[in-house]
């Protein structure tokens, strides 16, 4: 907002025959009365109230930055190169969001632009999810121990909670949440990717030490619904569009070096 206000002085400085009717003058310089209006707008659209009272703060505000803006002047700062490159780069920076929000208003997406996205989004949902219980230790000799201990009857959770050396899954007979292989270190992804529910696995290694593994569960990875994620889906089309749009206008473009 600062260089909105900034940007705006600056054009009425340079430019005073753009602005309608004066409503208010400041040291006989007069203020643009559609910078009351566009700020009320701005504010109203933030769902704030804009009455008497506001409008007074918003004409206060801009007196201020009248005063201040014609010391600056005075000072030299309003023709510094720095200061102009800011004003300018803010100016540009405006007219770039509002083109682009133009843009895509005039070339919506549609919705069957978000079905087909929808779809191949779905089609990464080909994996599995697994569940299972986990007992991390430091040897192969204690995995293999437990291993034992657990072909044997003795409950894998009761082992899990005196024996795994992970205390977050430990705490809970070792079990693991649910999780997509990925989610995994490659060695655990590999041990465990092939076993069948309730299979136990043998003793395996990673760079956490040696573990033992039994899978309790496992189902297709379920994607979430369309209304769901539409929005999201929405919004990525909307940026790979302009993004596009960009490309497009540079590939137009007479640019030199």
């Amino acid at each position: 907002m600062k260089y909105q206000f900034n940007l705006i002085i600056f054009l009425y400085f340079i430019c005073p025959s753009v602005f309608a009717e004066v409503l208010i003058t400041v040291n006989s310089q007069t203020l643009n009365p559609n910078l009351i209006d566009y700020i009320s707008d701005e504010l109203k659209a933030q769902g704030r109230d804009v009455d008497e009272e506001m409008k007074k703060n918003i004409i206060d505000r801009l007196v201020e930055l009248e005063l201040l803006t014609d010391a600056a002047t005075k000072e030299g700062i309003t023709s510094d190169t720095k200061f102009l490159s800011k004003v300018e780069l803010t100016y540009m920076e405006m007219a770039y969001t509002e083109y682009l929000k133009k843009y895509i208003k005039e070339h919506p997406i549609s919705n069957e632009d978000i079905d087909l996205a929808y779809k191949n989004f779905t089609k990464q949902f080909n994996e599995q999810e697994y569940k299972g219980q986990h007992i991390l230790v430091k040897t192969k000799n204690e995995a293999e121990s437990l291993i034992g201990k657990i072909e044997n009857g003795n409950e894998f959770s009761e082992l899990a909670k005196n024996f795994s050396i992970d205390k977050a899954s430990a705490e809970k007979g070792g079990d693991l949440d649910w999780f997509r292989l990925e989610d995994m270190v490659e060695s655990f992804a590999n041990e465990i990717k092939n076993l069948q529910i309730n299979e136990l696995s043998g003793a395996f290694q990673t760079q956490f030490g040696w573990h033992v593994f039994k899978l309790t569960d496992k189902k297709p990875l379920t994607p979430p619904e369309l209304s769901e994620i539409k929005k999201r889906l929405e919004d990525d089309l909307k940026k790979r569009k302009l993004k596009n749009h960009i490309k497009e206008l540079k590939q137009n473009a007479e640019i030199s070096n």
